[in-house]
């Protein structure tokens, strides 16, 4: 995975460099770090794992990160001419650069700088600054060395853990540290910080030429695979349409591609007989790895204390297993599919929210009918049939994005009832609702379903997915790349509304369309599944996994965070009622536990 690391300004010391040096040793991956380069006494940068483009532009030097396979024809010209802007104007176009990547901008006579990241957040940055200095990097641990920083926890991150089971940006576990968002550029006068946001989607709302849109995305991503392809190179390959597209194309270009699955002997979450299918297919050389609960244990612990924040997603598992697989395989560079289903519309909750919207195309005077029934008879809600009527009215009331949650944790239980009264006082309830909002709202003229697929390009894919393959590659010792999240290929999603990319109501209707005939049958025609760790019925009856949960909620117990009396509700809850919804909640849980105790 990429790392950058830096500091601009002055340090009491007169020099930034001890301050890089500190960040480069901090890091917890297993790869190594170089100091690249200093500038005099104000600013020092550092990196280390990727491609790196300079230029100058009098005294504004730029700097242009890649991780490995997306250096780009052209990145010359272009770092070039945001140098020269960023000197003349000190501002530059950053929307002129594709694919994942980190640019840097310094003046080194006024200590000003500028940094951006790319459209998904592919490559993060977590900055702390003051009126002296700014000091940056691409992973939170390495700014935890950075000295005078106090390490703090923020309780307010705690809590946004517990509703998005991450912690989005901009906000991170520490007080006084910060991530940037996606598309988004930190500029650094000397004194303040100032955020901007430099791209912004343009959806379409008519229809377009089926077949000429079908064919460029075809194109498009065969020319984005084959760009990431290394020496050494593997694909995930999970049977779903995303990662099925990706080994088959990759496929093309390398005889016998290496493609790698992880299976499950458990019921309603093994999909590798899909993966088979798709590697017989396309004729890669295929292997897979079936986890077990032993891995579970012998694993989680080195999982939870790599990653720079608490981080609840269960699939880290079978990502971690499945890339250090790769690698004792002697694959460098994986490929993922990850992207897909929030650029074409793939997620079943894109479907499932048009229905609850067709309640607002009831005339007003019959929906108020409908509600004032279910008020003066209110045993209606209780029977089955007429109770379902009562909970589809209740559910599309919420509006768009808050019915998104309507399976929140933090929904279903009163907060009051889930946290130590005390340490709730000091949160911010709505601030996570507030984030969600902001996000959903913020493109212009959009529908409800273009509005969630903004929606979960930062909380699905930057806040969430991409930190879970890039952080356990990482860990696992290989790199990743995303063919799926090409520039070319994000901007073709946009170019098709949502009647095309819905075609028939269907997800991913359009996609499947544009891939039949190259993707096998029975690919196309699967339902929608996730993948997602087994751990809720593995714990019902793993003793090492039951004994691995009671200690992480021994270890809750202390901090004061949480109720007891919820922490035992969770468990009897898990044991007596779904252990798939339940069993998540145990697990947030002990991640963050793990973690907490890990970094103190």
């Amino acid at each position: 995975m990429l790392f950058v690391c830096g500091a601009v300004g002055r340090s009491p010391t007169g020099s930034e460099a001890p301050t890089v040096a500190e960040m480069v040793r901090a890091r917890r991956s297993a790869l190594s770090a170089t100091v690249a380069f200093a500038t005099a006494d104000r600013a020092a940068l550092a990196h280390a794992q990727g491609h790196l483009l300079s230029s100058e532009s009098g005294a504004v030097q730029g700097r242009l990160w890649r991780p490995a396979g997306e250096a780009r024809s052209g990145d010359e010209v272009m770092l070039k001419a945001c140098a020269d802007a960023y000197a003349t104007r000190g501002a530059a176009d950053f929307a002129s650069f594709s694919g994942a990547f980190v640019c840097l901008l310094v003046d080194t006579r006024s200590g000003g700088l500028c940094i951006a990241n790319d459209r998904f957040g592919i490559c993060p940055i977590y900055y702390v600054s003051d009126t002296d200095r700014l000091s940056f990097a691409s992973e939170a641990d390495a700014l935890t060395a950075v000295p005078g920083f106090a390490r703090a926890i923020d309780p307010q991150a705690i809590y946004d853990y517990v509703f998005f089971h991450c912690i989005p940006s901009p906000r991170t576990i520490y007080r006084g540290m910060r991530k940037l968002e996606p598309a988004a550029t930190l500029s650094w006068d000397g004194k303040a910080v100032q955020l901007d946001t430099y791209w912004m989607p343009r959806f379409a709302h008519a229809a377009g030429d089926l077949g000429q849109q079908s064919q460029a995305l075809r194109e498009r991503l065969k020319t984005a695979v084959g760009a990431r392809i290394q020496p050494a190179s593997g694909a995930f390959l999970s049977g779903g349409l995303d990662s099925s597209t990706v080994a088959g194309l990759f496929a093309g270009y390398e005889a016998g591609a290496n493609t790698f699955t992880i299976g499950f002997d458990a019921q309603g979450y093994d999909e590798s007989g899909y993966a088979r299918i798709a590697a017989r297919h396309f004729g890669t050389t295929h292997h897979e790895y079936f986890v077990t609960p032993q891995d579970v244990c012998d694993s989680l612990s080195g999982i939870a204390s790599s990653c720079g924040e608490p981080f609840g997603n269960s699939s880290v598992i079978p990502t971690f297993h499945c890339a250090r697989f790769a690698r004792e395989h002697g694959i460098e560079t994986m490929l993922a599919g990850d992207g897909g289903d929030e650029l074409f519309a793939g997620n079943t909750r894109y479907v499932e929210q048009q229905v609850f919207e067709r309640y607002f195309y009831v005339p007003t005077a019959l929906r108020a009918s409908l509600e004032q029934g279910y008020r003066l008879m209110p045993w209606l809600s209780r029977l089955p049939i007429s109770g379902k009527g009562a909970r589809y009215i209740e559910q599309a009331k919420m509006g768009l994005p808050d019915r998104l949650q309507s399976y929140n944790f933090l929904n279903r239980f009163d907060p009051h009832g889930v946290f130590d009264r005390e340490w709730l006082a000091a949160i911010d309830q709505q601030a996570p609702w507030q984030a969600w909002r902001e996000r959903y709202w913020a493109p212009a003229e959009t529908d409800s379903l273009q509005r969630m697929l903004y929606l979960d390009w930062k909380f699905t894919l930057a806040d969430n997915d991409l930190v879970k393959v890039n952080r356990m590659c990482d860990l696992a010792g290989v790199q990743v790349c995303y063919p799926m999240l090409d520039t070319a290929v994000l901007e073709l999603s946009t170019e098709l509304n949502s009647a095309t990319l819905l075609q028939a109501g269907e997800l991913r209707g359009f996609y499947k369309s544009a891939f039949k005939g190259f993707l096998p049958k029975e690919i196309i025609a699967k339902s929608k599944h996730g993948f997602g760790l087994p751990f809720g019925v593995w714990m019902r009856s793993d003793r090492g996994l039951q004994s691995l949960v009671t200690d992480a909620f021994a270890g809750m117990r202390r901090r004061q965070i949480f109720a007891p009396s919820f922490l035992d509700d969770s468990l009897r809850l898990f044991r007596e009622e779904a252990a798939g919804y339940y069993g998540e909640l145990v697990w947030i849980i002990t991640m963050l536990e793990m973690w907490l105790s890990s970094h103190e």
